[in-house]
């Protein structure tokens, strides 16, 4: 009994996974010819008779050292920043994809033909993430959660109420309640979230 609530909870996992990243699609990535002549573009500034570049550079984060209450704290850090680095590609994904999606749909009226792509993204994504979100905790779900919402500005209820419906936002939300999640799970970078934000700093400055 225990090895199938087991399996039916790891099953859910991934179902709730799957919905709340909007039905990410994985895109082939085009090879770029080395040989080819580059062109960058960039604003500039007329300074005593010259004419100066103007570029924007990426932020610099800099924090404190972490100290931690105890060793347990120092653990449970730690195991955050295993699932976060784990997660974090899955929830840039979800941008950029999303994205793709947003435009494709605009074009197309509501009715069969736009349930027919979505759906063929819903079998796309198992097809090509199957396997990895598998092996996904739930407590690795609820951290991608947060993490889709850092990037894309929307919970995964407005994501999936968007491109699937009320209906189907509400049905996912339900099974999000079944194990004690939501979907509705906002990002606080400040507060609650304040350790994923620094651990998702690190990654993009490639600290870690």
């Amino acid at each position: 009994m225990k090895k199938l609530v087991f399996l039916r909870k790891t099953n859910l996992c991934m179902r709730l996974i799957f919905a709340l990243t909007g039905l990410l699609f994985c895109a082939p990535l085009m090879a770029q010819n080395s040989d080819e002549v580059r062109h960058l573009s960039t604003t500039a500034v007329l300074f005593d008779g010259d004419t100066l570049p103007v570029n924007r550079i990426q932020t610099v984060y800099v924090f404190p050292p972490l100290k931690f209450k105890n060793k347990k704290e120092e653990i449970e850090y730690n195991r955050l920043m295993r699932d976060v680095k784990k997660m974090y590609p899955y929830s840039k994904l979800a941008k950029s994809t999303l994205n793709d999606i947003k435009t494709a749909v605009e074009t197309m009226p509501e009715g069969k033909q736009r349930d027919k792509y979505v759906k063929q993204m819903e079998n796309d994504l198992v097809k090509a993430y199957s396997a990895e979100l598998k092996a996904c905790t739930m407590r690795q779900g609820r951290i991608l959660l947060k993490l889709v919402d850092r990037e894309v500005n929307q919970t995964s209820y407005e994501i999936i109420k968007e491109l699937r419906g009320s209906f189907s936002a509400a049905m996912w939300q339900g099974v999000a309640r079944l194990f004690g999640e939501t979907l509705k799970t906002e990002y606080d970078a400040v507060g609650e979230d304040a350790y994923i934000e620094y651990i998702v700093c690190m990654i993009e400055m490639g600290v870690i």
